[in-house]
């Protein structure tokens, strides 16, 4: 080995122990203290044992601080942004994590440069890329902030949305700019006493407004009950990025690859007796759906998305026959109106990624006769429901419904796809279901609107009420809502077979100049 040689391999030798020595020792004290796990090990945590392999090691951060001061550029390893690939379930997935021990976890020049090259590299290569999350932002102070914005990474970010999965893991602050990023993805994923995501935060709030704000907002536990961006809370880090693995096994790598099947050992044509009993005969009674669920996947298993968060729709993954499946049902247990605008968005972000990634879409319907509130209303839930059905009539997925007890007016009808004019694929129906336009709702003036005699009105609503059980539903002469009424026992086996049918589903839209139409706001 000759002397250029040696000297390059120490110069290697020495930038590798740096990397994995990380940044201050101070921070990396503090940031342990905290509860969190470093970087490295939160990568070693998310990928199978040995698999990840790193990309851009060498970089530093190439630019000095305002006052003229310069960064030791060992002080600076990897510019605090580790990137690379490795293997989640023995499947490639791309990782970008951020070193809080590094000028804390912020973005200069060359961080933002690795965050671009490895969600290019994840999307040109066909891999989902996760996002391991825990920084202080932007650079500020730094001569080169005004061109290492996080805005030069959003336009990768939205290009690749629906072509490869994103998933972000938020283990610490992220605020500002930097906070659309997280919202971008597919998922996100927050550690309970350490994320935090704000697009100012309380004490900036308060400097610039006066507003004193909770501690609170901005949390885990705020954005999975309030706002709704936070797909799942884990109580540590471990937990948060197991989150991750378990998600991995319901995607495909790409839009353009199939989901992997699971293999099971439980029965394909499993009788579900059971669903009698979890569900009552009374509509007056509750039940949680979850059971449901739970009854008719494999082994028991799925892994629900946005559990806290407009509770009475339950939004899910699972397998069925080792098929990866996307689950939106009503869940009684928690009373209210599916017809919210919240309801209507989980929903609606759900189907967004069933149908980006060609994972089949099974609705069980059981909506009761309810109607959305003035406040409603004057937030325009209107339009929140029309993104829905705007977007559930251009999906080409399969999409299979399955009415248990009541689909009643739209909720169940249009926006859960319970009638077949909505475009569902496969529709069958419990014997005691029953369909209705809530017929009982009307009050005299709009009885008196319709031309209707106030007086004759409660003959009309029982004898509207007697003509739309599911036998009545499954002969309608013009438009036979349901294809099948089913013993609730064999709902596993409905389900497995129409999935298999459905398999090979091939749906043309309308030809258009973008690959878009403009659904509501």
């Amino acid at each position: 080995m000759n002397e250029k040689m040696q000297i390059a391999l120490k110069k290697l030798e020495e930038l590798q122990k740096q990397n994995l020595a990380g940044g201050n020792q101070t921070m990396i004290d503090r940031h342990v203290a905290k509860g969190k796990m470093l970087p490295r090990d939160r990568i070693n945590a998310l990928v199978d044992s040995g698999t990840f392999v790193e990309i851009g090691s060498a970089a530093r951060a190439t630019s000095e601080r305002i006052d003229g001061k310069k960064l030791p550029v060992e002080e600076s390893p990897c510019d605090g942004a580790i990137t690379g690939y490795g293997r989640v379930n023995d499947r490639p997935v791309a990782i970008y994590a951020s070193d809080f021990s590094v000028l804390a976890g912020s973005l200069g020049q060359q961080h933002i440069v690795k965050m671009v090259k490895i969600i290019e590299y994840a999307g040109q290569y066909r891999m989902p890329v996760v996002w391991l999350l825990d920084s202080a932002g932007g650079r500020l102070g730094w001569e080169d902030v005004a061109i290492a914005g996080v805005e030069w990474f959003f336009w990768p970010e939205g290009l690749f949305s629906g072509v490869v999965p994103q998933i972000t893991v938020l283990m610490g602050p992220c605020i500002a700019g930097q906070a659309y990023a997280p919202c971008m993805t597919d998922f996100l994923f927050m550690t309970r006493k350490t994320a935090h995501l704000w697009l100012g935060g309380p004490r900036m709030t308060q400097a610039a407004t006066s507003e004193k704000m909770d501690d609170d907002v901005g949390s885990g536990d705020y954005h999975e009950r309030h706002s709704g961006t936070c797909d799942k809370v884990g109580e540590n880090d471990a937990e948060t990025i197991s989150f991750v693995r378990q998600l991995m096994d319901y995607l495909p790598l790409s839009f353009a690859d199939a989901t992997v099947p699971r293999a099971t050992q439980d029965p394909r044509h499993r009788k579900t007796p059971e669903l009698m009993t979890i569900v009552p005969d009374d509509f007056n009674h509750t039940y949680d759906v979850r059971q449901v669920i739970a009854c008719l996947a494999d082994d028991a298993q799925y892994f629900e998305i946005r559990e806290q968060y407009a509770k009475q729709i339950c939004t899910a993954f699972a397998h069925i026959d080792g098929q990866p499946v996307g689950f939106v049902a009503c869940n009684p247990a928690f009373p209210g109106s599916i017809v919210t605008r919240d309801a209507c968005d989980k929903y609606y972000r759900f189907l967004q990624v069933l149908d980006a990634y060609n994972i089949p879409l099974i609705t069980l319907v059981d909506t009761p006769p309810t109607l959305p509130d003035e406040q409603e209303e004057r937030l325009g839930v209107l339009r929140h429901i029309a993104k829905i059905t705007h977007l559930y009539a251009g999906c080409t997925i399969p999409k299979i419904a399955v009415i248990l007890r009541q689909a009643c007016g739209d909720a169940g009808g249009i926006i859960l796809g319970a009638n077949k004019g909505m475009g569902v694929d496969m529709n069958v129906a419990w014997p005691i279901a029953e369909f209705s336009i809530t017929a009982s709702a009307f009050s005299p003036c709009n009885i008196q609107e319709l031309g209707v005699n106030p007086a004759e009105w409660a003959s009309i609503t029982e004898a509207s009420r007697e003509s739309v059980d599911a036998f009545e539903a499954a002969h309608t002469p013009t438009t036979q809502l349901v294809d099948e009424i089913i013993h609730p026992e064999n709902t596993r086996t409905r389900l497995a077979d129409s999935l298999w049918l459905l398999k090979n589903k091939s749906e043309q839209l309308p030809a258009k100049a973008k690959n878009h139409g403009a659904p509501p706001t």
